[in-house]
């Protein structure tokens, strides 16, 4: 009889999942400029912000809270709105935003990955008139440990600007943004991947703040896997997000819009992995499969009993590339042997 026992060890933390933050906009107050708030002004009585959010075109009706009634939407209740407002723009810049400050260390709290999850979708302008949403991810360079100030690390924008010429429509194209180590700055990459129009997307952001990778799918299709983060000069960590309008024209903002609903924040340590496949082959011996994440290294030991460890042939430890059940491998040494133990050793760069 041939027995192969088999244990799975990993580094990691005792550190529990944390959610940064959670909003579905129920409790915020329809109308506009119901996010960031709005201060008093002449006879005109402050609009508190809400949950804490700051933002920028305050007064202006760039964005808000939709009820149900409004946004037309059955059974997702409150919703914020980003843009539709045609009214030229003569102060604050095209880039309209709002902003929710985080300002967490994932690797100081021994939870490093984050996930970022929100129900989108893109109202189309009803004339020629577009502009951009983007939903941006920010650090605070100074919890870091570096000078004060706040810069994007990465971001996901749905482009409605740019137009096929065939049809005179946009492209309604994804757009990775990126810090791109060439010109040193951060830059848009498409995505390869197209929104639809009156539509709810669930979009989702992970970033390992470990390995600096990061992936990003909308409704469970991939926009990129496995990508570097942020290779530029400012520190890594959870700042704050950003959800914005971004008008082709200030004199000529467009009445399409980005409506977002369910936005959840969560940071959690690297989940155990589950236990690896083993396949036995009298000819080849046995063949070991299981989940492994990018940037992390695998190695494989073996045992005839549970005292003596060694590296097995061939099992040293690698760095894998991707996120997936994708890391194996065949011990051809273990055909004829009639008991072996096994163990996969996870560590982090």
């Amino acid at each position: 009889m041939f027995r192969f026992p088999l244990f799975l060890w990993w580094a990691g933390t005792c550190a529990s999942a944390v959610e940064l933050y959670s909003t579905g906009f129920e409790n915020f107050t329809p109308g506009p400029d119901r996010i960031a708030g709005v201060p008093a002004s002449g006879t005109n009585p402050v609009i508190p912000a809400t949950d804490g959010w700051t933002g920028s075109h305050a007064g202006q009706d760039r964005s808000g809270i939709f009820s149900e009634a409004e946004h037309a939407i059955p059974g997702i209740g409150h919703a914020a709105y980003f843009g539709g407002n045609t009214a030229p723009i003569f102060s604050g810049g095209p880039g309209i935003f709002v902003r929710k400050i985080l300002n967490y260390d994932p690797l100081a709290q021994g939870t490093e990955v984050v996930t970022y999850r929100l129900r989108m979708g893109v109202q189309d302008s009803s004339g020629f008139n577009r502009d951009n949403f983007e939903f941006l991810l920010y650090t605070n360079n100074a919890l870091g440990g570096g000078a004060a100030g706040s810069y994007p690390l990465g971001g996901i924008q749905f482009d409605n600007t740019q137009l096929n010429p065939a049809s005179g429509k946009p492209w309604q194209e994804i757009y990775r943004y990126s810090y791109d180590t060439a010109p040193a700055s951060m830059r848009y990459t498409s995505t390869g991947v197209t929104f639809l129009y009156g539509t709810l997307h669930d979009l989702e952001i992970r970033v390992n703040f470990r390995t600096n990778k990061w992936s990003a799918a909308l409704d469970t299709v991939p926009l990129f896997s496995d990508l570097p983060f942020y290779n530029g000069p400012y520190a890594r960590n959870v700042g704050s997000v950003l959800i914005q309008s971004k008008v082709s024209s200030a004199l000529l903002p467009g009445n399409n819009y980005l409506l977002v609903d369910d936005l959840t924040i969560t940071a959690e340590p690297l989940p155990a992995p589950g236990l690896p496949d083993l396949i036995w082959s009298r000819d080849e011996g046995v063949q070991l499969k299981w989940e492994q994440e990018a940037g992390y290294r695998y190695e494989v030991r073996s045992a005839a009993d549970l005292g003596f460890w060694t590296k097995v042939s061939g099992g040293e430890a690698k760095t894998a590339t991707t996120t997936a059940f994708s890391g194996s491998f065949t011990d051809a040494s273990s055909v004829g042997i009639p008991r072996r133990f096994y163990k996969i050793i996870r560590s982090w760069p």
